[in-house]
């Protein structure tokens, strides 16, 4: 008896389980409204943000990220497609997605669609941002993808840049901080640009390509407040059809250059110039070690070489070249020219081979060598 007894329990059990499944096929449950945020942290969906590629989220992004600030809270992102109608200005406040490949904020306006960071431990991290359309380049911050005003100890790690009307990640204004393990994309300026008096600032880790100009760039203009400088550009890999140079400083000081793979830019792989074109800063105590640069030059009209110094006003001077490996360049391999004031530029331990034209043209300036192969 005990025996059919539990059997007809059984039987009665796994019709109801049977009968649950079927509603459920019928009726799915919906998920969440309000997707659950880590301790510490405000999810956007709390504020009404709406993650379907369709609603515009800004005012719930606002919303969110001055409740996050009045309670000292992080913002969070869940996966989603959420869109922006405007910039979005991001104060004192970090901001972390569920993943670059998960979390993505999509600008609708190619004029306005720049996330600004600002104020002290600005962020981002773990998410994609695009514009549905990119706007024509003129420079404008607003059609940046990420654009550091002043920021101080920020950081913007893991995210995706994919197209921009201007810079794909420009800083500013003093700023310092992080920029790491991003992947920037298709812009149509500059990918990574750090100008106007900037310091302490370390870029790595990086993959910068298809960009309309410079891949990463220090640039200080004689009508900036001062100098960028204390700037580290490390293990970054760049180019890949870039437009112009792969990486670049124009006007600066004490800039460390390293461990970077640089290939096919259509102007010079690494580049360091002063230029009366755009009045820049004269240019001092620039480190450029143990990086890879393989085919740049690759525009016709150019005669740029993988690796050049270039000065047609101003100084540079105290400039270090290291254990590069310089190969396959379209046409000189190395050079050095112009007619402003060129100072020591050393090249110790570095490997030239596969030159388009001469391994190397030096034109100008105090030129050291020693323990070069190739030169």
């Amino acid at each position: 008896m005990k025996t059919q007894a539990i059997k007809g329990r059984r039987g009665r059990l796994a019709s109801l389980v049977l009968g649950i499944l079927s509603v459920l096929l019928i009726f799915p449950i919906s998920p969440p409204l309000h997707a659950a945020a880590p301790a510490g942290s405000i999810s956007v969906t709390a504020y009404g943000a709406v993650g379907n590629g369709k609603k515009d989220s800004l005012k719930a992004f606002e919303k969110a990220l001055s409740a996050a600030k009045k309670q000292g809270k992080s913002v969070y992102i869940p996966a989603g497609n959420f869109l922006l109608s405007e910039r979005l200005s991001i104060n004192g406040v970090k901001v972390k997605g569920a993943g670059a490949d998960r979390s993505v904020l999509t600008s609708t306006n190619p004029e306005s669609g720049s996330i600004d960071l600002k104020g002290k431990s600005a962020g981002l991290q773990d998410l994609t941002h695009v514009y549905r359309k990119t706007g024509k380049r003129d420079g404008s911050d607003s059609k940046n993808s990420v654009t550091v005003l002043g920021a101080s100890d920020f950081s913007i790690t893991n995210i995706r840049i994919i197209g921009a009307g201007t810079a794909g990640i420009l800083v500013r204004d003093g700023a310092n901080g992080v920029i790491s393990g991003n992947l920037v994309k298709s812009t149509k300026a500059d990918g990574i640009h750090i100008t106007e008096g900037s310091r302490q600032i370390t870029v790595e880790n990086n993959i910068v390509k298809q960009t309309g100009d410079d891949a990463i760039a220090v640039v200080s203009y004689n009508k900036d407040p001062g100098t960028t400088s204390g700037i580290t550009i490390r293990g970054n890999s760049v180019g890949y059809g870039s437009k112009a140079r792969g990486i670049s400083v124009v006007g600066g000081s004490d800039v460390t250059i390293e461990k970077n793979k640089i290939s096919n830019t259509e102007m010079a792989g690494i580049y360091v110039a002063v230029e009366s074109r755009w009045d820049t800063r004269s240019v001092n105590d620039i480190k450029v070690s143990r990086n890879t640069v393989v085919k740049s030059g690759t525009r016709p009209t150019d005669d740029h070489p993988n690796i050049l110094v270039f000065a047609d006003t101003g100084k540079i001077d105290e400039v270090r070249f290291s254990n590069n490996v310089i190969s396959n360049s379209v046409n000189a391999g190395i050079g050095v020219w112009g007619d402003g004031d060129i100072g020591n530029i050393y090249f110790t331990s570095n490997q030239v081979s596969n030159s388009g034209e001469g391994a190397a043209t030096f034109k100008k300036g105090n030129i050291h060598k020693e323990g070069n192969s190739g030169f």
